[in-house]
């Protein structure tokens, strides 16, 4: 009687279980009591894990600050387009994924305007992100080392910002990272239909809610299709038959990708007034790369930047370290291939800043920060022979600099959840600003007949906290104003208020204080995190403001 043996594999390689690593048994414990998590639990430890990470971003997204600057350009967007006009080039120099705007105008619809509702989709991808690290933690690293990538990930205050603000960087380093998690999959194996489909197909979705997720696939898809041109033991024939087997869907993700660049990105590289912020900020390289001193400055500044910012390392000397120990580490327990796998976000960050196109920095490097923490987490892992002296100094060096990098991120953590307003200045990756009670406190103290004013640059809080402002104003250039000034509006008024945002462009908003107050007019200023109310008690026959000119309501803003 002949038995029929069932297929040999039903998914692709590359989610073959991972082969046993070189070394002592796994339930063995290693030489000098270093490490027993052989024995240990993961998913317990893991879920303790994802559950500290999960309360400290929803503790902030409870919080529900006040929507800030940059939310709120990206707020009016949701709110004056519908879906299909949010397909356009967004208003106010914001760009964002289509995929992501469209969850975002869903949740605006269903839920309603407020700071909780409008937050919900970052904070989901925040929260998604924590268990898909432990799972292809679990599959790709030793257990100490996927415990301490995930741990780094579940603290990382900018991590944990950006899980609540009504911005996408959440929802890229999500993306980013499912896709570094396929790739090192995919790298463990042959290439196969299922395997290629399946990085393919994930791309094509993520590139409509991850920008940056664009290069990091295409720079992912080089490194694999390299991988199938050089394995080790296969005829040139099978090589390019499993190259072909990898890029055979990748036109349909090239497809897409060129339709999301031609609608939304392409515009958005053409804002000047954009350009020139980043330039002034000296995110790109002030210089031609072939200036090697001026080259070498850009690139000190970039490297202490994300190491200060989205690592919120004290010492910006601690995670190259890190880098350099895991990625040697890795390409002996993984492979060369994986520890380029791993690079990649950061290598297509650091290009697109060389060239100019992407602001690598701060909170725009933060779709970059797990793939790195995977990597540097494995400066930790288990050495997989014997310990002996040289694999214990490793090993205890590994975990000092992991603590030097994890310790202050949990401190960071401490405060922003003891107090939430503080999260920005402690490093939490959200702005503090309050334009909500400052707005608030300005129409509880207004009595009827009050007049009331907005700085230009402020009528994006202003018009979407409200009240409703008389007129914008700005102080007048050399030529006076080219239409009417405040003076005209004060007759039979005793009192006007002044609402300013102040986290930036303070300088202007002091000179147009200085102009309407004075002589005769008692001021009175109210501070808030980012805002500031004033008001302005008019003397009898007083006239002020002939020199603060009175302007059109920007888009989007209301007058009584």
């Amino acid at each position: 009687m002949s038995v029929t043996r069932p297929p040999a594999a039903v998914l692709p390689a590359a989610y073959s279980p991972a082969p046993p690593v070189p070394g002592p048994h796994p339930s063995a414990r290693l030489v000098g009591g270093w490490i027993r998590l052989t024995r240990s639990p993961y998913w317990a430890i893991a879920g303790l894990l994802v559950v500290l990470g999960a309360g400290l971003r929803i503790r902030q997204w409870a919080y529900a600050r006040s929507l800030w600057s940059d939310e709120l350009y990206v707020a009016h967007n949701l709110r004056e387009r519908g879906y299909l006009e949010l397909l356009r080039p967004l208003a106010f120099s914001q760009s964002a994924p289509p995929g992501w705007l469209w969850l975002e105008r869903l949740t605006l619809d269903s839920l309603g305007d407020g700071e909780r509702a409008l937050r919900l989709v970052p904070l989901l991808f925040g929260l998604a992100l924590l268990p898909l690290v432990a799972w292809f933690g679990r599959r790709l690293l030793p257990p100490l080392a996927a415990l301490a990538a995930l741990l780094l990930v579940a603290v990382a205050p900018f991590l944990i910002g950006y899980s609540n603000e009504l911005k996408q960087y959440s929802a890229e380093a999500f993306c980013v990272t499912l896709l570094v998690g396929l790739a090192l999959l995919l790298a463990r194996g042959a290439p196969t239909w299922a395997g290629a489909a399946l990085f393919w197909s994930v791309s094509l979705v993520a590139a409509l809610f991850s920008t940056l997720s664009i290069p990091v696939a295409g720079a992912l898809g080089v490194l694999l299709a390299a991988r199938a041109l050089t394995r080790a033991g296969r005829t040139w024939a099978s090589r390019w038959r499993e190259l072909g087997r990898f890029v055979a869907p990748a036109p349909a993700w090239a497809v897409v990708v060129l339709v999301v660049y031609v609608l939304l990105l392409a515009p958005g590289l053409d804002d000047a007034q954009l350009a020139a912020y980043w330039r002034g900020k000296s995110i790109y390289p002030a210089r031609p790369l072939t200036d090697l001193p001026a080259t070498v400055d850009w690139f000190t500044a970039t490297y202490r930047s994300l190491a200060t910012v989205p690592f919120v390392a004290r010492s910006a000397w601690v995670v190259v370290p890190l880098l350099v120990l895991g990625a040697v580490v890795g390409r002996r327990r993984l492979s060369g291939v994986a520890v380029l796998v791993l690079l990649v976000p950061l290598a297509a960050g650091l290009a697109g800043a060389a060239v100019s196109v992407y602001p690598f920095n701060g909170r725009l490097a933060l779709y970059a920060v797990p793939a790195c923490l995977l990597l540097a987490s494995l400066a930790v892992a288990p050495p997989v022979a014997r310990p002996g002296l040289p694999g214990r100094i490793r090993w205890a060096l590994g975990a000092l600099l992991l603590l030097a990098l994890a310790v202050p991120q949990l401190a960071t953590d401490v405060v922003a959840t003891a107090h939430p307003a503080r999260a920005f200045a402690q490093g939490g990756g959200a702005n503090a600003a309050d334009y909500r009670t400052a707005l608030r406190h300005l129409d509880a103290q207004r009595r009827p007949g009050d007049l009331v004013l907005a700085t230009s640059v402020s009528w994006n809080a202003q018009s979407w906290y409200g009240p409703p402002a008389d007129a914008y104003v700005v102080a007048a250039g050399p030529g006076g104003c080219p239409n009417r000034v405040v003076s005209t509006l004060l007759a039979g008024r005793s009192r006007m208020w002044l609402f300013q945002a102040t986290d930036w462009a303070d300088g202007a908003n002091r000179d147009v204080i200085v102009r309407l107050g004075g002589g005769g007019v008692a001021v009175t200023e109210r501070q808030f995190n980012g805002a500031r109310v004033v008001r302005f008690d008019l003397a009898a026959g007083v006239t002020k403001g002939s020199d603060v000119c009175l302007v059109p309501p920007p888009n989007g803003a209301r007058l009584r």
